[in-house]
């Protein structure tokens, strides 16, 4: 059976003030993809400006010999909700998944606005979350 294929996706903004360096999350992806049977994608960088998912779109719109997408955590996804349905109906689409490896989440063919809801809850409870 032929190995799954994974794009890395790295996030090179900080997070309420937490920021992991790519170099760090890639190697997290890459041994994700080890663990898990992947083969591994080298990961593209998302720009430093606020609120720029264009890397993210890139991948999504390129996908090419691709299965998933796999980054660190959900809270590398954009904050409005409108621009969260987008990527997971590109997703759905195109059928690929996305693995969020910290929190241990997948979104492959699930109900959009289900996951969103989750995702949304699961940072309710999560401490990096704003108050």
């Amino acid at each position: 059976m032929k190995k799954k294929s994974l794009q890395g996706y790295t996030f090179t903004r900080n997070i309420n003030g937490l920021a992991i360096p790519t170099n760090i999350q890639s190697q997290i992806i890459r041994n994700y993809c080890e663990m898990n049977d992947y083969n591994f994608k080298l990961h593209l960088d998302e720009f430093c400006l606020k609120n720029s998912y264009v890397q993210l779109f890139q991948i999504l719109k390129n996908k090419k010999n691709i299965n998933s997408i796999g980054m660190c955590s959900i809270y590398f996804l954009p904050e409005n909700k409108n621009l969260m349905k987008k990527i997971f109906t590109i997703c759905k689409k195109r059928k690929l998944e996305i693995i969020f490896i910290f929190e241990n989440i997948k979104f492959k063919n699930q109900n959009i606005n289900k996951f969103i809801n989750e995702i949304k809850q699961f940072k309710k409870i999560n401490f990096l979350t704003k108050k």
